[in-house]
């Protein structure tokens, strides 16, 4: 059995504190430190290694984090009028009006018009894009599971910010409300991909048989979907 653990914690490295997310394996044998495209810092580390030995090497590699949270602050979205929203593989005018009562979103064709404050437009809009993503990923999920000829499994939205899809072992389906961000063919193949899980649980030549016959254009879309993927996750 993989014993794994999850936590929260900070660095003080001279003037910066630096807080991050330690995730311990009973399997890892060495660390690993990844800067996210929004700045957090993941260190992934062996299950009993001591404290003071993480620490360190997250110090050594200081300047580097944060050369990485700079890069990623340069490329974060800005919220503002006339900004444009990635939408089922184009996009979306973001219309911005001071806010008279509470938030209110909507769309009008290819505008979504949102009243509300700078600070709150954010939230509103992510909140817009998980309602519509809980239709119409259900949707799709319906149809590709009917074709595949299984039951329809249980939809879970995910908020991930480096996976776009996952089957659990009791056989509910995760996928990312980012995925509206991206084309209606990549959402196609993502779901397609999470469907062949059922019959392979693995990532094996067999498995990805499975994933042609639902999907025969996967490897297409599989290399686009990696290539705009990190402006899918600026917000």
């Amino acid at each position: 059995m993989n014993k794994r653990t999850e936590e929260t914690r900070a660095l003080a490295a001279g003037e910066d504190t630096l807080p991050y997310l330690l995730r311990r394996s009973a399997r890892r044998r060495s660390l690993a430190l990844r800067v996210s495209d929004v700045g957090g810092i993941v260190v992934n580390a062996p299950m009993r290694l001591a404290q003071r030995d993480i620490d360190a090497f997250i110090a050594r590699h200081q300047v580097w984090i944060v050369e990485r949270q700079a890069a990623a602050r340069a490329h974060a979205f800005q919220w503002r009028d006339g900004a444009l929203l990635p939408w089922l593989g184009g996009s979306l005018l973001l219309t911005l009006h001071p806010a008279s009562g509470r938030p209110v979103i909507r769309r009008e064709g290819e505008q979504l018009i949102c009243h509300a404050t700078p600070q709150a437009t954010a939230a509103l809009v992510t909140r817009w894009y998980r309602r519509e993503a809980r239709a119409l990923l259900g949707e799709r999920l319906a149809y590709h599971a009917a074709h595949a000829g299984c039951a329809l499994p249980p939809l879970r939205l995910s908020n991930a910010r480096t996976r776009w899809g996952s089957l659990s072992a009791k056989g509910v389906v995760s996928l990312n409300w980012r995925l509206l961000k991206a084309s209606p063919e990549t959402i196609d193949y993502v779901i397609c991909h999470e469907l062949a899980h059922f019959r392979q649980r693995n990532h094996s030549p067999a498995f990805w048989l499975e994933v042609a016959a639902l999907y025969p254009d996967w490897k297409r879309v599989r290399a686009e979907l990696r290539k705009n993927g990190r402006v899918y996750f600026q917000f």
